[in-house]
């Protein structure tokens, strides 16, 4: 079966709205410190920065979608690394999805005792079940990205160049999130242009089915169906 048109939509949506929404995110954010008190005064005096972002960053529930859609382009020729980026992609974004609460606390915070909620904050990144959601999240992001990128590069399903972004996408985001909002909003827009290439190929070219691996765009069902010969083609008699 062909992808239908509005299947192919969807998807392409999908993997936009998720690179838009950390980039915006990103750019919203106020800059502040590692320490809890400080960034609970940033936020209190940026709140309506804090609202829009914290508003694009619902787009991050659906980074694991839009990671298991890049999977599937790049199952075809290269499905262990494909399966493997996708299922650790699925994860590691439930898992970065829990860490939101955290910044949604902090906002929180803004109007109750500040040190008291810092303190709460602290107790919270404390907490062994937390740190499990945080290794979740960053070495489950690092590995998901890598091997999705070095799949999509190996099946060319994207052009290589934005296969390489994906790769370093997730490096220089931990390593600019606590830089300057321009930088921070830079390094996601390397998401935003991978997942975007990732877009156009499948409203190019559709997904490739799970059982044949091969893409299904109307176009490309429509010559695999004039290329496979018939039974009465097979039928000596009819030759």
């Amino acid at each position: 079966m062909s992808t239908p048109t509005t299947g192919r939509l969807l998807a392409a949506a999908c993997l936009v709205l998720t690179g838009v929404g950390a980039v915006l995110s990103a750019a919203l954010a106020p800059v502040h410190g590692g320490d809890h008190l400080a960034a609970i005064d940033a936020f209190a005096a940026h709140s309506g920065r804090v609202d829009a972002a914290l508003t694009a960053n619902l787009a991050a529930v659906l980074l694991g979608a839009s990671l298991a859609l890049a999977a599937l382009l790049a199952s075809p020729r290269a499905p262990r690394l494909a399966a493997a980026g996708g299922w650790l992609g699925i994860i590691s974004s439930a898992a970065a999805a829990a860490l939101a609460v955290s910044d949604v606390l902090t906002q929180a915070a803004a109007d109750t005792d500040r040190a008291n909620s810092a303190a709460l904050l602290k107790n919270l990144d404390d907490s062994p079940q937390f740190g499990v959601f945080v290794l979740l999240a960053l070495v489950g992001g690092l590995a998901a990205l890598a091997c999705l990128g070095v799949a999509l590069w190996r099946s060319r399903a994207i052009p290589r160049w934005a296969a390489a972004l994906l790769v370093a996408y997730q490096p220089l985001n931990l390593a600019t999130s606590q830089s300057t909002p321009a930088l921070y909003a830079a390094a996601n827009a390397l998401l935003l242009i991978a997942l975007g290439a990732c877009a156009l190929a499948i409203l190019r070219g559709g997904l490739p089915t799970l059982a044949t691996g091969q893409p299904t765009s109307p176009d490309q069902t429509a010559a695999a169906r004039r290329a496979t010969p018939t039974a009465v083609d097979l039928d000596p008699a009819h030759r």
